[in-house]
């Protein structure tokens, strides 16, 4: 993968790293004050550079870190690392930079949920593969004329709808749709 397309899914997903991190959930509002004393000592060490202002934050604020620094203490030291490489990157990249990627997390969030997962699956997919088979599709990606990308992801969309038509039908449904199928290639 090119280091720029690299970068930007780095940015990407550092994006929903740190909105799964701090990002306030509903009802936060209301929490109470929470002491610094009353962190442990785990939360206290994650929270290290907010101890002098601790008292001065406000209640949601403490809690959407609390909860944070509870979820990195869960985190794998791979996962920790690779974290802390996408905070670093995300520090790199431009006010404008960070505004797209922003932009590009909201668009992903208001998504389907299964649309998100079949995102979530290509991606896999993608990074699973060979580092030339890699080169090779962004290669020939980028060659397709605009057009033709929205032709060929309209495609990839109702071959998705199909399939999940296909896997909520009855066995025998299932079975009545692959005859039809069979007859029409047979025509």
């Amino acid at each position: 993968m090119k280091m720029k397309n690299k970068n930007k899914f780095s940015a990407a997903l550092l994006v929903v790293c740190v909105c799964w991190i701090i990002l306030p959930g509903t009802g936060w509002a209301q929490e109470s004050r929470v002491p610094w004393d009353r962190l442990t000592p785990d939360e206290q060490k994650v929270l290290k550079p907010f101890a002098q202002r601790w008292d001065q934050l406000p209640p949601n604020k403490q809690a959407r870190l609390k909860k944070g620094a509870h979820r990195w203490g869960q985190l794998t030291p791979q996962q920790r690392q690779n974290m802390k490489r996408r905070m670093k990157t995300w520090k790199r990249m431009t006010p404008q930079q960070r505004q797209q990627v922003r932009k590009k997390f909201d668009r992903f969030s208001k998504l389907p949920p299964e649309q998100r997962k079949q995102l979530r699956r290509s991606r896999k997919w993608f990074n699973n593969l060979p580092p030339d088979k890699k080169r090779q599709l962004q290669k020939r990606w980028k060659s397709l004329p605009p057009d033709k990308r929205k032709q060929f992801l309209r495609h990839q969309n109702r071959k998705q709808s199909m399939k999940r038509k296909f896997r909520n039908r009855t066995p025998q449904q299932r079975q009545q749709f692959k005859r039809r199928m069979q007859q029409r290639r047979h025509r």
